[in-house]
């Protein structure tokens, strides 16, 4: 994997300069005009542990997640759409032993830069993008853009299926696939004792 640019230096053309309509860009379709005021924008260096340590670096959430929940992660595909090619979900990812959500994710995918093969995995709906990506040894590089506090009463928490004592932490970035932006994301999780 390649990093070129600091944390939080990134550009892409869906992301304009305002990270809440960025956000709204990319997740009202999937959760509504209510985002915003639970949902604030925040600078990595306030985003406070372990959440920092799940959020602000340039892996995969897939593999990250794993490591620090122990065990691997399970992909449910809640809702999704295939425009052209450009395909956007809305996933959980959750610890297989107790089916506890650890992730609230929404992606778009722009097809047209990836193999045949990646996106016909991807569109089985079984696996996390970051192990099918993996698995075919797609060259990578994570970019994260911006970070967000996300309010237990917000939609972003409650999608996680269980009450919330304190906020949750996301990210939004790209994923650049053989140099080019192929995959939008917002990743929101949950540090195991938020709820």
């Amino acid at each position: 994997m390649e990093h070129d640019q600091p944390m939080g230096q990134m550009t892409h053309p869906a992301f304009g300069d305002d990270p809440q309509e960025a956000l709204m860009h990319l997740a009202s379709g999937f959760f509504g005009p209510d985002l915003l005021p639970s949902t604030v924008h925040v600078e990595a260096e306030r985003v406070p542990e372990p959440f920092a340590g799940l959020l602000v670096h340039h892996e995969h959430m897939t593999t990250v997640l794993e490591q620090y929940h122990g065990a691997g992660v399970v992909l449910d595909v809640l809702e999704d759409h295939l425009i052209g090619d450009v395909y956007d979900r809305k996933v959980l990812l959750r610890t297989p032993r107790t089916g506890e959500v650890v992730e609230v994710g929404i992606a778009r995918i722009h097809f047209r830069y990836t193999s045949d093969a990646v996106r016909d995995e991807i569109l089985r709906r079984k696996a996390p993008l970051g192990d099918i990506l993996i698995r075919h040894d797609v060259l990578r590089r994570i970019e994260p853009k911006w970070y967000f506090r996300c309010e237990p009463e917000g939609p972003l928490a409650t999608a996680f299926g269980r009450p919330l004592r304190r906020p949750v932490y996301g990210r939004m970035g790209v994923i650049y696939c053989n140099g080019a932006p192929a995959i939008e994301l917002l990743e929101v999780v949950t540090d195991g004792r938020s709820s």
